[in-house]
């Protein structure tokens, strides 16, 4: 957790960015608003190491209309770097149990307005590899421009192939955690827990719980026999606690509270078209009860309704930034990371570029009605600090406002829609399997190279921009940090073969700083599998892939 007293404090400046004030601290870093240029950022420091870097990780996958968007990162002292410096949007909202307290929507909007756009964005999530693990009121925040649920705060994050970094339960918040994990802490045998996408929609019927009835289900953590409860004891009805609650979504509600997974919707997609099936129900019934307020009492003087965000969940899922980069003018890049998704509005961003070592996704804040492992408060400058959250856009902006679009950019829209589509005009196979070379294995004894971890790479010329722009044919990459015994700076050579919509890379020689030339059984991989995605600008004879793919030593090419 950060330190304050060895870390930059209020009135500092990191990274170019002068700290103007504090809006949270959790247990994974500690948020600052600021500013630079004259325009305002939300900015969050992460100590060094795994965990800062799979939040980045984490971010960069999810990279989605209604997840918070990220700028870019650096890290801090530049001299003996010991924070990461994450550039964030800041998004004024409140969080949602601000939100509802003030809103007291009825059953209705609850679901169009929030529930239904965010089981659709964690249906995007999940698909990308990524479960966020920390779903609850206080990481969602209800965006002010348009109106829509923004799911924040990735510390928490985790996506396949990622690294475990706790040995039994991954981090969180205990009144959220489901009867899977649970029992898995009791029955420890040393393996880490596999978490999944149950466990987010799980906390996600927590928390639709106790939108509805304003009591968790299952009581806090003050309350010792907690896991016995969740584990053993079916709730009472939304509809008992609060008769304002229409049956159908109270019976929905504890479908998503059922203690066998099986039991529960199958995924976010399947939960999605139930609440749309009950939301049509309710209509052909002109069942009045679904329009009430949850909770007596008004709320708050009505402010214009912003306009509707559409949602269109790209075909199959496959390439979830594909069908609103194509529909959408979009922005430049920044830092590296091309744009990537529709916003729900436009904002001019500086042309100015921001101080960085790395590119990467976003993050956010908010404050919550019980604290966690994982917890947040949230504030922002034109709000009271008790009800405003900041959150980072995943997404690269235009430099430039909305209606002066440059023809580089139009440009690079038309490239990433092709490259979006997965470059279906010239399909090609994956490359067929092969052997490693020989040696490749007493290289990876000599150096005690570990077979099957993941070790990050760069293309060193790419650094200022954070995309590689490569071609089929040879490659080098350069090893970050050291890997088993091999020293900084080892360089792998081999193979760049291009797929549909991917680029393989297979890597036969290591160059060591001495000068010693080796054998080595090395490729990219990603959470997807072998291979690297092709970024939004490729062709059929460039690929932009991200400057640092990451490379697994492996017995022989898949």
């Amino acid at each position: 957790m950060h330190d304050e007293m060895d870390g930059p404090g209020v009135g500092g400046r990191v990274a170019g960015f002068t700290l103007e004030g504090k809006i949270a601290t959790g247990s994974f870093g500690t948020v600052f608003r600021a500013s630079r240029d004259g325009r305002r950022f939300a900015v969050k420091l992460v100590r060094m190491g795994p965990r800062g870097e799979r939040e980045v990780d984490a971010l960069r996958r999810a990279q989605f209309p209604n997840v918070v968007g990220f700028l870019g990162y650096s890290v801090w002292p530049e001299d003996a770097p010991r924070f990461l410096v994450l550039a964030l949007e800041l998004v004024e909202g409140l969080p949602l149990d601000a939100w509802v307290r003030e809103e007291n929507p009825s059953a209705l909007e609850l679901v169009e307005r929030v529930l239904v756009p965010l089981v659709d964005t964690l249906a995007d999530v999940h698909a990308a590899g990524v479960v966020h693990r920390d779903v609850k009121e206080a990481n969602i925040v209800m965006r002010e421009a348009d109106g829509q649920p923004v799911l924040v705060d990735f510390g928490a994050a985790a996506y396949e192939g990622a690294r475990r970094l706790t040995m039994q339960l991954p981090p969180g918040t205990p009144e959220y955690r489901s009867p899977e994990a649970l029992r898995f802490a009791k029955q420890w045998e040393g393996e880490p827990y596999p978490f999944g996408p149950s466990d987010d929609l799980w906390a996600l019927g927590v928390m639709l719980y106790w939108l509805l009835t304003r009591e968790l289900p299952f009581g806090d953590r003050k309350n010792p026999g907690l896991m016995r409860v969740i584990l053993e004891e079916t709730p009472p009805a939304p509809q008992v606690l609060n008769p304002r609650v229409p049956p159908a979504l109270g019976t929905l509600c504890l479908r998503m509270l059922e203690k066998a997974p099986e039991a529960r919707f199958a995924d976010a997609v399947a939960l999605e078209e139930a609440l749309e099936d009950a939301l049509k129900d309710a209509a052909a019934r002109a069942d009045d009860s679904w329009r009430v307020p949850l909770f007596p009492g008004g709320k708050r003087e009505k402010r214009p309704e912003p306009a509707p965000v559409p949602r269109s969940r790209p075909e199959g899922r496959r390439w979830p930034w594909a069908a609103g980069l194509c529909a959408a003018v979009l922005g430049g890049v920044l830092w590296g990371i091309s744009a990537r998704r529709p916003e729900a509005t436009q904002r001019p961003a500086s042309t100015t570029p921001l101080p960085s070592q790395q590119a990467v996704p976003r993050q956010e804040v908010a404050s919550a009605h019980t604290t966690g492992e994982v917890d947040q408060g949230a504030a922002s400058e034109a709000s009271p600090p008790s009800t405003s959250a900041p959150v980072a856009r995943a997404t690269p902006r235009s430099e430039e406002p909305a209606m002066k679009k440059s023809q580089t950019t139009r440009s690079l829209l038309a490239a990433g829609c092709l490259a979006g589509s997965g470059c279906a005009s010239a399909q090609r196979p994956p490359p067929a399997p092969a052997e490693c070379p020989p040696g490749a294995a007493a290289t990876r004894e000599r150096f005690q190279i570990p077979a099957g971890e993941v070790q990050p790479t760069i293309f060193p010329a790419f650094e200022s921009t954070r995309i590689a722009v490569i071609r089929e044919g040879e490659v080098t990459v350069e090893m970050l940090g050291t890997w088993g015994r091999l020293p900084e700076h080892t360089r792998f050579r081999g193979q760049a073969i291009f797929g549909t919509g991917r680029v393989y890379g297979r890597f036969s020689e290591a160059l060591l700083p001495g000068g010693e030339i080796l054998p080595v059984c090395l490729e990219w991989v990603s959470p997807a599998g072998v291979g690297w995605e092709m970024r939004p600008g490729s062709t059929a004879k460039e690929a932009h892939i991200w400057w640092d793919p990451r490379i697994m030593s492996v017995f022989s090419f898949r």
